[in-house]
């Protein structure tokens, strides 16, 4: 009985994941399609969009733009995480916790407000007008964004080290700055790895903010792809679609495997 529970268990998630993954499943099938249309399912096999998708100088100009602004994002969130972990290693649990959960406060508002907000906020102080300005308001608010998974991440690689081997390190002789630079930063190198790929995906992948704050010469990737379905649904965003999906594949496996999602949603300690 409890096999066939556990079988019935399996099969409800295989379902559940299958009904999940069907619409990345369809618009990968429809990538390769080779008429000028998005259709499914394809009619042939053609790789001719993701080259479409390489020649356009719009598309590679905003790619460029977002693997900027997200590595910006990923860079500093991360090392922001970072020194709030090992700065706060002798501050009660409880205490690391709350700072946890107040990293999470950017994730309770809804991008949709917090877009016009800030657009509101530029333009009352003149950023608009300036393309470099324009550039650092939405580098600022991908911070603000990708800045709660940081932390999550960082605190929870943080919480995995044994604090016996600091401890070990300080009876030896060694400073805290010593201890921290050759013990407690090389071991946090997967959890740093995963922060930096998680964040920088949220960066990558936000749409809401960057439209709101979008100029003629600052355009994401994910803003670009709104665009251009307008006037040309071509099977190019399709491929655009599946590249960033492998991308966000890529970067939940690596987590799961450094350090595991059941920890980082609290699932698991």
């Amino acid at each position: 009985m409890r096999r066939l529970a556990r079988l019935f268990y399996l099969a409800v998630i295989a379902v559940i994941s299958l009904y999940l993954l069907l619409p990345t499943l369809v618009v990968a099938l429809a990538s390769v399609s080779p008429t000028a249309m998005l259709s499914f399912p394809p009619s042939g096999f053609s790789l001719e969009w993701y080259g479409n998708f390489l020649a356009r100088d719009e598309f590679t100009e905003s790619f460029v733009i977002s693997v900027l602004l997200a590595a910006f994002a990923a860079l500093l969130s991360t090392g922001l995480a970072v020194v709030a972990a090992t700065g706060l290693r002798r501050v009660r649990r409880r205490a690391r916790q709350f700072v946890a959960g107040l990293a999470l406060f950017p994730i309770i508002l809804p991008t949709i407000v917090y877009g016009p907000a800030l657009l509101l906020l530029s333009g009352s102080l003149g950023v608009t007008q300036s393309m470099w300005l324009t550039l650092l308001v939405i580098a600022g608010a991908h911070l603000v964004l990708s800045l709660p998974f940081a932390v999550q991440i960082c605190f929870t690689s943080y919480d995995d080290l044994d604090p016996a081997m600091e401890e070990a390190a300080v009876i030896a002789g060694a400073g805290h700055g010593r201890v921290l630079r050759r013990i407690v930063v090389p071991l946090l190198i997967p959890g740093i790895l995963a922060s930096l790929m998680f964040a920088f995906l949220i960066s990558f992948d936000e749409p809401v903010v960057s439209l709101f704050m979008s100029r003629h010469d600052v355009v994401t990737l994910p803003v670009r792809i709104l665009t251009y379905m307008r006037f040309r649904p071509d099977p190019t965003i399709a491929a655009i679609s599946t590249i960033m999906s492998l991308l966000a594949l890529l970067a939940i496996i690596v987590v799961d495997r450094q350090i595991g999602l059941d920890r980082i949603l609290g699932l698991r300690r």
